[in-house]
């Protein structure tokens, strides 16, 4: 068994930027296979993964238990996107990323995304929530990430949570905010809680992958994909088969970190930026070598 009780243990949220930050993952020579057959066990305290998201969004003090498989996972976000394959410019008034969406590891969430995207909904929605150098989180009509009035009640802001072994919280992964969840002491106990995304979203950029850290991460498991690329790449493992993740940043990491970087203002657990930035529109596209100019 993988000894990820770490994962709440060691890595912290960090307010510090990390050491490597590669433009795209073209450049990043990782396996996108596992060639073992360990089994990774993820023990997190959901409370103190999603406290810092959203606060009174969704609060749990139980701890989950997700065990996967690793010769059973493939990490598509480490794979060459093809001509045509689903993905997503997000413009914003810091400059344009460009996400890779995988409807075939999450398709309620891309479904749920594209949808809002193509019905203009995220047109001059807010970047409300940023956790220096390691998070933000956007897509809210308002600049305090709160939604419309009834917004909790529509469809968009209820689409069960997809977690997969393929896809984890890497540099530059796309998230859905958990919005709620149905669960009750039975539930939990016998694994039929359900939990549910929003319209919201979250895009990695990471902790701060101290020498301390990247030891924890390897320490026996230098044949483990999943940490081998969290201590190459960066990102936030404790978040780790707690959110749904459904597309890759592949184009503007500066962008990211731009956003990310940006000087702060509010309470501890609710900052967003000094100055307003705002997701202007998401476009959805067929990927090509020709978008973002190149």
């Amino acid at each position: 068994m993988y000894p990820c009780s770490v994962f709440t243990d060691i890595f912290p949220h960090e307010r510090n930027p990390i050491a490597m930050k590669p433009s795209n993952l073209a450049a990043r020579n990782t396996p996108s296979a596992a060639r073992t057959v360990k089994v990774l066990s993820i023990l997190i305290a959901v409370s103190l993964v999603l406290a810092l998201l959203c606060s009174g969004w969704y609060s749990m003090s139980q701890n989950i238990t997700a065990t996967v498989k690793l010769d059973e996972v493939t990490l598509v976000q480490l794979e060459e996107p093809k001509e045509g394959d689903p993905a997503a410019i997000m413009h914003t008034t810091a400059g344009d990323m460009l996400f890779l969406l995988y409807p075939d590891e999450c398709p309620l969430a891309v479904e749920n995304f594209t949808q809002l995207a193509k019905s203009g909904y995220y047109d001059n929605t807010y970047v409300f929530r940023v956790e220096q150098d390691v998070f933000f989180s956007g897509g809210s009509p308002n600049a305090d990430g709160s939604l419309n009035e009834g917004g909790m009640d529509l469809p968009q802001e209820n689409v069960v949570r997809e977690l997969t072994p393929n896809m984890w919280p890497f540099r530059g992964a796309l998230c859905s905010l958990t919005t709620g969840s149905d669960t009750n002491f039975w539930k939990l106990l016998t694994g039929t809680q359900k939990h549910y995304n929003g319209s919201r979203f979250l895009v990695v950029d990471s902790i701060e992958m101290t020498e301390e850290i990247t030891n924890a991460l390897m320490e026996g498991e230098e044949d483990n994909p999943v940490a081998k690329t969290f201590a190459e790449l960066g990102g936030i493992p404790n978040y780790s088969q707690q959110l749904t993740v459904f597309g890759q940043l592949y184009e503007g990491y500066e962008i990211l970190d731009a956003i990310t970087g940006t000087k702060l203002q509010g309470e501890e657990n609710a900052m967003r930026p000094a100055e307003d930035i705002l997701i202007t529109s998401v476009e959805i596209v067929a990927y090509s070598p020709a978008l973002m100019g190149n």
